[in-house]
């Protein structure tokens, strides 16, 4: 289980990667993200109409500034990496657009993180307890359905996702490329242990980090713990993450070395949709 599925994060982090996603739904959602964040958020916390205008006026005004400063950032990573996917990516060029990519997320991060200070900051200890029982919630089921998996089940479904996810964006899989999807998966299975322990000990810096909301230093201690999170970083388990990364980039440079010429040009059609919705969203 990756961090990106903890999902103590996820209303921040999507706000980070809905850009990433291409078609009018996404388009949609950027464009009413102060409508429907709040339905998900109250699953996590009952806000006041007061908390909500003043959140809902902050967020309007760090999503102006994503949408005018972020997305022609994002829109310019694609076309670049669209260039140099016109032949076979090496390993380092990966891990180049990897992290190119993710400091492009952690940007994001800075933009959107005023506005979630402001209102946690903001919230009294009563909601800030409802929001952590509700996470708590989340992780002990998470946990629980994890461990009634045997290994083989969830190399299953691991790899099973990969497929999907590889389907999605290259159309289809030869026999060598199933094979290397495989690794992934297994590779994914292995490094689990390592992810939880990660979670667990960002979800604790999580937990003392709002106990201290009202320090000065809150806004600051809070974009560096969303930015780790969005950029892998938990230094108990660095290096470890780090082997990971650097597996995981062998593994697709193998993966983009084999596609085909109709593969190739369907990745290119697939992210070319992706760059005009955000040109669109840029315009609007």
């Amino acid at each position: 289980m990756s961090l990106a599925c903890a999902r103590w994060h996820r209303p921040l982090l999507l706000l980070c990667v809905l850009v990433l996603l291409s078609g009018c739904a996404a388009r949609l959602a950027y464009n009413t993200m102060n409508y429907w964040i709040f339905w998900y958020l109250d699953d996590y916390v009952s806000l006041t109409p007061t908390q909500e205008s003043r959140f809902e006026s902050e967020l309007l005004q760090a999503q102006a500034v994503h949408r005018r400063q972020e997305l022609p950032k994002l829109h310019q990573h694609i076309l670049d990496f669209q260039q140099d996917l016109q032949r076979p990516l090496t390993s380092e060029q990966i891990k180049s657009y990897h992290y190119s990519f993710t400091a492009l997320a952690e940007q994001s991060v800075s933009v959107f993180t005023p506005p979630a200070a402001n209102l946690l900051r903001y919230l009294s200890n009563i909601q800030i307890d409802q929001i952590n029982s509700k996470i708590t919630k989340d992780l002990d089921e998470l946990r629980t359905k994890r461990e009634k998996l045997s290994q083989e089940e969830k190399l299953q479904r691991y790899t099973a996702r990969f497929e999907k996810f590889s389907k999605e964006w290259i159309g289809s899989l030869t026999d060598e490329q199933q094979t290397i999807i495989e690794q992934l998966a297994k590779h994914q299975l292995d490094i689990e242990p390592v992810f939880f322990s990660a979670r667990n000990g960002l979800y604790q810096q999580w937990l003392a980090l709002l106990s201290q909301r009202h320090r000065p230093e809150f806004d600051v201690r809070l974009e560096k713990l969303l930015k780790d999170i969005v950029g892998l970083r938990y230094a108990p388990v660095q290096s470890q993450l780090d082997q990971y990364l650097q597996r995981r980039f062998a593994l697709m440079a193998q993966l983009n070395q084999s596609l085909s010429a109709s593969q190739r040009q369907y990745l290119m059609n697939k992210l070319t949709e992706t760059r005009k919705e955000i040109a669109v969203l840029i315009q609007q």
